[in-house]
């Protein structure tokens, strides 16, 4: 299955925010979306960005997961 994902680069916490059913995007996990934008401590650092990005279940896990994403926020 195919998931849109906004990830904080900095503390590496993540929330999927659509799950692809057929051809449609479908919005998951909106009434977190707001209070997962809204702490954000770190957005006047230097070098902070979110990433949004479109990914399946597998190729996430390598991507972010595996390779040092440390906290599962809302999957």
């Amino acid at each position: 299955m195919n998931r849109k994902y906004i990830v904080d680069t900095t503390t590496h916490e993540y929330l999927c925010i659509a799950l692809k059913k057929g051809m449609d995007w479908e919005p998951n996990n909106q009434d977190s979306l707001q209070t997962f934008m809204g702490s954000r401590e770190n957005e006047k650092q230097p070098g902070f960005e979110l990433l949004t990005g479109e990914f399946n279940d597998n190729a996430f896990f390598e991507k972010w997961i595996r390779n040092g994403t440390n906290i599962l926020f809302r999957y």
